[in-house]
């Protein structure tokens, strides 16, 4: 697939297979350049269902948990340390652990590794029930959430390289597939720990999936690797001056702020719906879960019109809509015009979850086409496992900003007036995301530069498959 002039290509360092010393029928079975278009179909179904058990599984303390620790008299603020201990090791380790160990492990390594070490972390999270001392239950369950985030985080950062790894000439289309995947999964895996708390207790409820992980890391043995020994060693030295480039990363910072927005009015809808509607906290999860089920079922449909039509509009696209449509959650006070009801919430989240993931489904193609431009056309392995990294690391840091501003903001200003300055707020990085995406296609436009709109990758010798 191509929609441009030009293609950025993977680099492969001028490797000859055949002195490559990872080109042997032995190491054959490994590569993924080696794999036929039909087992690349069947091992990019068999990373979306690990993605799905990982994540369910990772999210189940998050509707039980405050109900046990309410009966062992722990306070919620405790609680709130103990669920957040896992966001915080998923992100340290997307931004430090997870580059280093794809860069230096092959894929089925670090996987497997990675799902003993969280089903591990899981199953001594489920024997806090053993420990009647709260201070000492408090501390271990923070080590223990806070290992499985940092295990979890490097297997999404690895599943997602592996998404681009597999289809190269796809980018958009794989990660946003993998989009619904995760959120589909981190919606899903409060209501299954609710189901088996309530059917047998806090134990169960991490026991059982803390092994299913563990068991997980026999077929993730048998997965292919995403990049030679050799090519490893040889991109050791690539520079890292064009990575930490600001223009490079800016997409990154668009995507979290796409993020502080989704999450935000989360901790402040219940209150709000409930005193000026008379709509219980069912209702408020229900409208909640509107958000999540359009970025599910949006996310495929976006990611391939930025294959066929370029991320930088689509990036573009996103800094345009965003403003308007926050300013509908309040509404924003100052469009009078506009009343304040349930139907209005359901309208106005179901158009976030449609603007959300255009933001941030393009942000990583976006940085593979500009990082590239810069780099005389190269897009090497690790820079990709790094770009992947930050991508993944993005998220969490967007919703902690998000939720830690309302919480601060939510005693002075109404429900309306917090999200509705918000949206106008937003509107400075919108501004900022235009000139940005301008310039990017200004840029490509020139006659000695690639073109902004193509990031079609090629895997030499590889057939897509799609």
């Amino acid at each position: 697939m191509s929609n441009g002039n030009s293609e950025t290509k993977i680099e492969e360092n001028g490797t000859d297979p055949a002195k490559d010393e990872d080109a042997s029928p032995s190491a054959a079975k490994w590569d993924i350049k080696s794999y036929s278009p039909t087992k690349k179909r069947i091992l990019f179904v068999a990373m979306c269902i690990f993605h799905i058990l990982t994540f369910v599984f990772f999210n189940l303390p998050y509707t039980y948990l405050p109900l046990y620790n309410e009966a062992r008299k722990i306070s919620t603020s405790w609680t709130g340390l103990i669920l957040g201990a896992a966001a915080v090791g998923l992100t340290l380790a997307c931004l430090f652990v997870a580059p280093i160990a794809i860069n230096k492990f092959s894929t089925r390594i670090v996987l497997s590794c990675s799902s003993v070490g969280m089903g591990i972390s899981i199953f001594l999270f489920s024997l806090m029930d053993l420990v009647k001392e709260g201070v000492a239950y408090t501390i271990f369950s923070i080590i223990f959430r806070f290992a499985s985030g940092v295990f979890g985080g490097v297997i999404n950062v690895t599943i997602f390289a592996a998404y681009v790894a597999i289809y190269p000439e796809y980018v958009a289309t794989v990660t946003s597939i993998g989009e619904s995947v995760l959120n589909g999964a981190v919606a899903f895996g409060p209501f299954l720990g609710g189901v088996l708390y309530d059917a047998s207790g806090f134990v169960a409820a991490s026991l059982v999936p803390g092994v299913l992980i563990f068991l997980c890391a026999l077929p993730a043995f048998y997965l292919p690797s995403l990049n030679s020994k050799k090519r490893r060693a040889a991109e050791e030295e690539t520079s890292l001056k064009t990575l930490l480039d600001p223009w490079v990363l800016f997409p990154l910072w668009h995507l979290a702020s796409a993020q502080i927005l989704i999450s935000y009015h989360m901790p402040l809808l219940s209150p709000y719906v409930d005193e000026a509607f008379d709509a219980g906290v069912v209702w408020s999860g229900a409208a909640l879960l509107v958000s999540t089920a359009v970025i599910c079922i949006s996310s495929p449909l976006l990611g391939f019109l930025i294959d066929k039509f370029g991320p930088v509009k689509m990036l573009l696209a996103s800094s345009v809509l965003l403003p308007p449509v926050y300013a509908l959650i309040g509404p924003n006070p100052l469009l009078s015009f506009i009343p304040a009801s349930r139907a209005q919430i359901i309208i106005a989240l179901a158009l976030l979850g449609l603007a959300v993931p255009m933001a941030c489904i393009s942000a990583l193609p976006v940085m593979f086409q500009v990082y590239s431009s810069r780099n005389g056309g190269n897009l090497p392995i690790i820079i990709i496992n790094q770009l992947v990294s930050f991508y993944c690391a993005s998220y969490p840091i967007g919703i902690f900003i998000g939720t830690m501003v309302s919480g601060f903001v939510a005693p002075y200003a109404s429900f309306a007036w917090s999200t509705g300055s918000l949206s106008l707020i937003y509107i400075a990085q919108s501004i900022l995301c235009i000139a940005y995406c301008v310039n990017v296609m200004r840029q490509a436009n020139a006659p000695a530069e690639k073109s902004a709109d193509t990031y079609v990758m090629e895997n030499r010798g590889a057939d897509p498959g799609m």
